[in-house]
């Protein structure tokens, strides 16, 4: 299989049922260390030849079985070396494909006649005699893609592509950079969605999970090591989705109480001590072991944005503080120990269908809520872009 996401992966699951389908059968016939063995491999760089000799159906499974395990962090090192070592395996059997219109690029093949032949002479090189036979296919403009399918994918210089006719046509190496940007772009997407349905999938999943981090955590030891842990830490506000930024503002009668007890003290206590929960019905108290952080760095901006409301929140109804005490799992009071943490349910953030529903008015999506289903996933990724950056930059830093 050239690509997991591409037409011939799609009509498998279909044949399966769905991906939920294909999840819920996937435990009977891959054993986690089969699903392991696409990723155990990267630490000495080279691909075993079976990986790359799997059949249809195996790759398809081991693959959405680590897809499966990344619900449980849909944004951290796990993710990084599934897309690591998988980027390599499906880019090597690319390149030794004949023909590639199987991935999940919409390709067409360019016709003999689409580029006048004093351009292919000079783009192919085809008075080149020096050049081998390998080099020549590089170079060849075989296939095409209409022009705005390209734009979405493309992230480098347009000089760089011969386009003509509302058409890009392109090269081997600028189809894999094309194909690299949309297996990207579909594994954010799918381990999105599966993001909101873990707690549904079986417990072998979260196994899988524990062992991929495991070797996440080694594979990637340095790194961790210079940038710290990139887990629970104090609030990024810059980094909060359109909706979150909305409840913070202060939002009219009839919207307060969804708003700020419901999207806020959810996502504002999820984001500060759990923001990568490994289940749903984990308690405060698995995560912390006092409660200064929420008396003093949660609570305050719950009632801040609530005494922002019109009329504030919590003068007009002071009894809504034992409501926030209540949705963060600590039962219905004003008072809490630690030990009340598991009294009631410690409420997980509403995803964005739910928000859209009961408070259209908080859904102002940005350009960075594409693929979102969950606040909370929004603030993962922004998080996640941000340590890279910052870890770029701390390299460049080095090395100038």
């Amino acid at each position: 299989m050239l690509d997991p996401f591409g037409h011939e992966a799609r009509e498998l699951v279909k044949e399966l049922g769905d991906i939920t389908d294909l999840l819920t059968k996937i435990p009977s016939y891959v054993g986690i260390e089969q699903a392991l063995e696409r990723v155990v491999w990267v630490k000495s760089g080279e691909i075993p030849g079976d990986i790359l000799c799997l059949s249809e159906l195996q790759d398809l499974m081991t693959f959405y079985a680590l897809l499966g395990a990344l619900a449980f962090s849909p944004y951290g090192i796990e993710m990084e070396l599934v897309k690591e070592a998988n980027l390599k395996i499906y880019s090597e059997r690319i390149k030794q494909a004949r023909d590639i219109k199987g991935i999940a690029v919409p390709l067409e093949n360019a016709g003999e006649g689409e580029i006048p032949n004093k351009d292919r002479v000079i783009l192919e090189r085809t008075h080149h005699t020096e050049l081998s036979q390998g080099d020549r296919e590089r170079l060849r403009l075989k296939y095409k893609i209409e022009l705005k399918k390209f734009l979405d994918l493309w992230d480098g210089n347009l000089k760089e592509v011969y386009i003509r006719g509302g058409y890009a046509f392109l090269t081997q190496k600028q189809i894999l950079r094309l194909w690299r940007n949309a297996f990207e772009k579909n594994l954010e997407r799918v381990a999105n969605l599966l993001y909101e349905i873990r707690d549904e999938l079986p417990s072998y999943y979260l196994q899988l999970y524990e062992r991929l981090r495991e070797l996440a955590r080694e594979y990637f030891k340095e790194r961790l090591e210079r940038m710290g842990s990139a887990e629970a830490q104090p609030l990024r506000f810059d980094l909060f989705p359109p909706c979150v930024r909305i409840a913070l503002g202060g939002v009219p009668s009839g919207l307060r109480n969804y708003a700020i007890t419901v999207l806020l003290t959810s996502f504002l206590s999820y984001a500060r001590i759990c923001p990568n929960p490994p289940r749903r019905d984990v308690r405060v108290r698995d995560c912390i072991q006092e409660l200064g952080i929420i008396e003093k760095e949660i609570l305050p901006i719950i009632i801040e944005a609530g005494n922002r409301c019109s009329p504030p929140l919590f003068e007009d109804q002071p009894h809504e503080i034992k409501n926030i005490w209540y949705h963060l799992g600590f039962g219905l009071t004003d008072r809490p120990t630690l030990e009340d943490s598991g009294n009631s349910t410690w409420y997980f953030p509403p995803n964005c269908a739910k928000i859209r529903a009961n408070a259209p008015q908080l859904c102002k999506p940005d350009r960075d809520c594409k693929n979102i289903k969950n606040p909370l996933t929004y603030y993962l990724r922004k998080l996640y872009f941000e340590s890279r950056k910052a870890e770029r930059t701390g390299e460049g830093d080095e090395n100038g």
